[in-house]
């Protein structure tokens, strides 16, 4: 299970704010925070309107790696960010994202194929995101050929079903599961990879929701995870679900818990 901690992104106020004041000491703590609470990889935004994002996204991957060993995800729909990005880098990335809409597809797919990183697919293209099984891996299976056909293997993929939210419609969270087993089945060998928390937006209790549904989709064949790792009982439910499920042995359950990381 690949856990990437998903709180270095310029949405959040804080981080946004800490972009536009080039406050390092607020963006390495909060990098250093994920990774120490069990975080595998870091997804690093940068995108603040009327700003120069192809300066930005590099500062933060250099200020980052600087107190963190961990891999980045480079998280932008600006090419020139992300090759600038990839240029700072240190180790293997990930690119965060690439989808079935023509006009991203064609700016990046040559920057996916020629680079040496794994790269996060969302299943939606220029009709937005399917409502059915079938239109997210129709679109899926479509932007893997091309990736195959220039070079990318199969592993290096991780297919994101986009999940929605059981507020509008209540079968969000069943859709999302079966769309996860679907994509495994269906492309042997690809990773699956999903931020967990939509599921639970406009309904009461969404950590309690979070987390049962996570350890569901984690059950289902779930490879990858975008959290807040900071969250210590989410966190123990993933190491939980991976012993469980027969993934790991428990080794990162028992890892966890010699670090005084497990909550109960």
């Amino acid at each position: 299970m690949l856990i990437i901690g998903e709180s270095l992104n310029a949405t959040r106020k804080s981080v946004h704010d800490a972009v536009i004041a080039q406050d390092v000491e607020f963006l390495q703590k909060l990098a250093v925070d994920q990774v120490n609470a069990g975080a595998m990889m870091l997804d690093v935004n940068a995108a603040v309107p009327n700003r120069k994002e192809e300066e930005d996204l590099p500062w933060m991957v250099e200020k980052v790696q600087e107190v963190v060993d961990v891999p980045l995800a480079i998280d932008s729909n600006n090419p020139d960010a992300i090759i600038a990005a990839l240029a700072v880098h240190k180790g293997r990335p990930m690119i965060n994202s690439i989808s079935g809409e023509e006009e991203k597809l064609e700016k990046l797919l040559p920057i996916v194929t020629e680079t040496d990183c794994d790269v996060i697919l969302l299943c939606m293209d220029d009709k937005g995101i399917p409502s059915t099984i079938e239109g997210k891996v129709q679109i899926a299976g479509k932007v893997i050929e091309l990736l195959l056909t220039k070079g990318k293997k199969i592993e290096n993929v991780y297919v994101d079903p986009l999940i929605g939210t059981v507020a509008t419609q209540t079968d969000a969270g069943v859709l999302a599961i079966e769309t996860i087993k679907a994509i495994k089945k269906e492309f042997p060998g690809v990773h699956t990879a999903a931020g967990v928390s939509n599921i639970s937006y406009g309904m009461p209790a969404r950590k309690l929701l979070n987390r049962i549904f996570l350890s569901l989709c984690i059950s289902n064949g779930l490879d990858g995870c975008i959290v807040d790792s900071r969250d210590q009982e989410l966190m123990s439910s993933i190491w939980a679900t991976m012993g469980l499920s027969g993934q790991d042995r428990f080794r990162s359950y028992m890892r966890a818990y010699k670090k005084g990381l497990l909550k109960g």
